[in-house]
């Protein structure tokens, strides 16, 4: 509200944060206008001012808890006199509340970190409490420095800063300036305490985290101006090496936003940095290595529970970073309440240590379990001494250890833990990973799987780059060698760097199994391929030589994928195709439908097709029955056509049933079923379904009731037009002369206009003679286009042979067509090949021995 309110005013006389407001004048005579412009805009808004609270025509102040002038901005002197009055801290509190009021001063501070290490190593140990004459110097010169402190300046816009930097063993510190009439001021200090590995980082690396660390904490300052960091180190000529390390580069890639440019750094031209500059690579390592930092320490809070119904334990273990981890225990054995507190807290120290913890606070409820592990309390009973001995030995994997007795208030969050299951609150239960434990620690002999590992291809890179020893075998000598300028070793693990910059967790064989199972099949996984896979895998930060490969197989044997894998859409055995040359001797019959109901209740079509002729038959029917289907047969193809030698269907029950066979087998007619699920099997059939259809719906257009009156319209146009295979129509080839169209009626030809009987019909006898002439050469235009069109097809074959034996599956529209909907997988089984009957057709039987049917 108060930057809408005082939009005009605000960055030119008037600052403002929340509703601490400050008006601004250069000159004094100009005030008491500034003034009235900002009580005009208050009375504007109705807005109103404490009076005590505010000050009038001053040339400094306090502001946001430092003091503001012309000078610059300086420390809250309360602050500094608090420290300066302050007595030689007489235990861990107190030195404790010297930390808390430096935290406060601290872009004040130069170098406050190493001014401030004697206070953390001392508060980091255990026994007992001792002012070392180090930290007596070290807090006497912390005095002295605040006794002047330094005032800080405000950049100008747009104008040029400076950083300076200051390395040392246990420390990186850095100052922003900026320079006003050659005269150098600082803005802020900023300063941070190494912490683990960054203790071993090389003198030039901890160089560039310092670069990085203020760039991440003044991040509007290099946003707002071009700085230039003075450094001797050659920092520039190192970022951009390619062969520089991945750190240094992902630190070159963060950098490279702002617009920083390295220097050599210049002679000193202000009092408040002679105390800050250091450099780099001067000052020696101090004796032994630098101890961790002072915030290295977990924190453990346990609590058990025995109840008649239920028994359990709560560990929440929290972070150095504060991160909490909350574990809940449920014991499936009778337990006392005691025993319960040991439980939990022999679970927590298993759970710390495991989480590599070093360093830990153990704050639990129970008097009597704290007591006991510290000798405060005499252990007198079997059971608990057991307890007793089993938390000291699981305390010594600890470098440092504290065990403090708190109150239940302060435990409440181990407390619901420890009864999960019956009051815990939902934000809880969510985030809490519940263990059921069947037997007592005291009670459960520790059981290690010990499995050596063999030596592969990370043994072989890590032995390499830590103790220069080549593998015995020439060839993976060879790729140590080639491979190892790629990887590093960080914490006794192997990583490679990648393109980006970041490193990649290289696995052993076993560890990337257990990785691509999650990625495909565990909890945010989606079976997703091989390619998706080693990608998602690269991006969360691992890697081994093999990935696509195995990524590959894995999705292959993945059973999920290939029940619900796409069909392949290439054909796996060469195009054969079905010929004839003998008019109506080989007939394709189906059934179509169901359509719109039509006129005498007719729903479907059964269609048969002559396979010399391209001749077709259909018939509408109001059911399809076995009993239908063998009267269209009588009617449309014995009778009219003569007795084929070959009937070709589908595996329908209609044309499956008993009469219907037995009716073709009286006839002597061979039965012919084509493969399930498996149109193109009895494709001619299939291909006039789909042209009489077709016809159908583009003539009646949204009237689907009529196709009954317009199937004979449609069939007669099907039959009067050129086939491509043949080159000839239907009618011609079974009847030896063209039909006349109804367009010859109004719109006579000169054959209609020319007509004469007795010519016609010696005409018509003519062409009799020479039908069978027409007819041959149908059938060598046939036989070219069936060339063609195997030529074309079996261009696309992708062969897949099986053999007797095998373990295959089936499309699932073979046997369930329409079950399951969009979420139905588009395969099952798997079956066993019993016989090959001919290439692309096997017979199938179950695992348990059960013949497949062909539906």
């Amino acid at each position: 509200m108060v930057a809408r309110v005082f939009q005009a005013v605000l960055g030119r006389t008037m600052e403002a944060y929340v509703d601490d407001m400050i008006v601004k004048s250069k000159q004094s005579s100009s005030h008491a206008d500034d003034l009235r412009e900002i009580f005009a805009i208050m009375q504007k808004f109705n807005l109103r001012l404490n009076l005590k609270k505010c000050t009038f025509g001053v040339q400094g102040g306090k502001f946001l808890g430092y003091m503001v002038s012309r000078r610059g901005i300086e420390a809250n002197p309360e602050k500094i006199q608090a420290i300066i009055n302050m007595e030689p801290p007489r235990n861990v509190k107190e030195v404790q509340r010297l930390t808390g009021r430096l935290a406060a001063l601290n872009h004040f501070l130069s170098k406050s970190a190493e001014k401030s290490l004697p206070f953390f190593q001392i508060m980091r140990k255990t026994a007992g409490f001792q002012w070392t004459p180090e930290c007596q110097g070290a807090f006497d010169e912390l005095k002295r420095y605040l006794s002047s402190p330094p005032v800080l300046s405000k950049p100008k816009v747009g104008e040029t800063l400076y950083l300076y930097l200051g390395v040392s063993p246990a420390a990186i510190s850095s100052v922003l300036i900026r320079e006003e009439d050659g005269i150098q001021h600082a803005i802020f200090y900023v300063s941070k305490t190494l912490r683990e590995a960054e203790l071993r980082y090389s003198p030039v690396e901890k160089t560039v985290l310092a670069i990085v660390w203020t760039v991440k904490k003044l991040g509007n300052y290099f946003q707002a101006h071009p700085v230039h960091v003075l450094t001797h180190q050659p920092l520039d000529a190192l970022m951009r090496s390619p062969t520089s390390s991945s750190r240094m580069v992902k630190w070159a890639i963060f950098l490279s936003q702002y617009n920083i440019d390295i220097l050599p750094r210049p002679a000193i031209k202000g009092q408040a940095l002679s105390d800050f500059v250091t450099q780099c690579t001067a000052r020696a390592a101090t004796d032994g290595e630098p101890s961790a930092t002072s915030d290295d320490w977990w924190t453990l809070y346990t609590d058990g529970s025995s109840a008649t119904k239920a028994c359990g334990g709560g560990v929440v273990l929290i972070t150095p970073e504060g991160f909490k981890a909350y574990y809940a225990i449920r014991f499936s054995f009778k337990v006392s309440n005691n025993e319960a507190e040991y439980e939990a807290l022999l679970c927590g120290l298993r759970l710390a240590a495991n989480m590599e913890a070093r360093r830990i606070h153990i704050k639990c409820d129970s008097k009597l379990v704290v007591g006991q592990i510290s000798e405060e309390y005499e252990t007198k009973e079997g059971r608990m001494k057991q307890y007793k001995e089993a938390a000291k030995e699981l305390l010594k994997v600890f470098e440092a250890h504290s065990l403090t007795q708190i109150q239940r208030a302060q435990n409440s969050e181990a407390d619901i833990l420890s009864k999960l299951s019956v009051d815990s609150p939902e934000h809880i239960s969510k985030i809490a990973k519940i263990e059921e434990l069947s037997l007592s620690s005291i009670h459960a002999s520790p059981v290690m799987n010990i499995q050596q590992r063999q030596e592969d291809w990370i043994s072989y890179i890590i032995t390499f780059i830590s103790a220069g020893q080549l593998p015995e075998d020439e060839t993976r000598a060879k790729l140590a060698k080639l491979r190892a300028p790629s990887y590093t070793i960080e914490d006794g693990r192997l990583y490679k760097r990648s393109y980006n910059g970041t490193l990649l967790r290289c696995l052993h064989q076993d560890e990337a199994e257990v990785a691509m199972e999650e990625v495909h099949s565990g909890t945010c996984s989606a079976h997703q391929g091989p390619f998706s896979m080693s990608r998602r895998l690269i991006l969360q930060g691992y890697f081994w030589p093999t990935m696509a490969r195995d990524c590959a197989d894995l999705a292959r044997r993945c059973t999920a994928c290939q029940h619900f894998q796409k069909a392949p859409g290439r054909p796996a055995v060469n195009y054969a195709p079905i010929s004839t040359s003998v008019p109506f001797s080989r007939w394709g019959i189906d059934l179509v439908g169901p359509l719109p109901r039509g006129t005498s209740n007719n729903r479907y079509i059964i269609v048969a097709i002559d396979y010399f002729t391209k001749w077709v038959e259909a018939e509408p029917l109001a059911s399809i029955t076995e009993a239908k289907c063998r009267h269209f047969v009588l009617k449309n193809i014995l009778t009219r056509f003569g007795v084929p030698q070959q009937i070709i269907s589908d595996n329908g029950t209609q044309f499956e049933a008993a009469p219907f066979c037995a009716l073709l087998e009286a006839w002597g007619i061979k039965h012919t079923f084509s493969s399930v699920a498996y149109p193109q099997g009895n494709g001619q059939v299939e291909n006039a379904n789909r042209t009489l259809l077709e016809g159908l719906k583009k003539k009646l257009e949204a009237e689907g009731g009529g196709w009954v009156e317009e199937l004979h319209n449609i069939l007669w146009a099907y039959c009067t037009t050129p086939r491509r295979a043949t080159g000839e129509t239907p009618f011609s080839l079974c009847y030896g002369f063209e039909a006349k169209a109804p367009t010859e009626v109004t719109l006579p030809t000169r054959r209609v206009i020319q007509y004469d009987p007795e010519v016609n019909d010696s005409n018509m006898a003519l062409d009799l003679h020479l039908l069978s002439e027409r007819r041959e050469q149908a059938f060598i235009r046939a036989e070219n286009y069936r060339r063609q069109v195997k030529s074309y097809i079996d261009a696309k074959v992708r062969t897949r042979e099986f053999q007797v034996g095998d373990y295959v599956l089936r499309r699932r529209e073979a046997s369930q067509p329409t079950e399951g909907g969009k979420m139905a997988p588009k395969f099952e089984g798997p079956y066993i090949i019993v016989a090959i009957i001919k290439p692309g057709t096997y017979k199938l039987k179950c695992p348990n021995g059960k013949e497949v049917p062909r539906h």
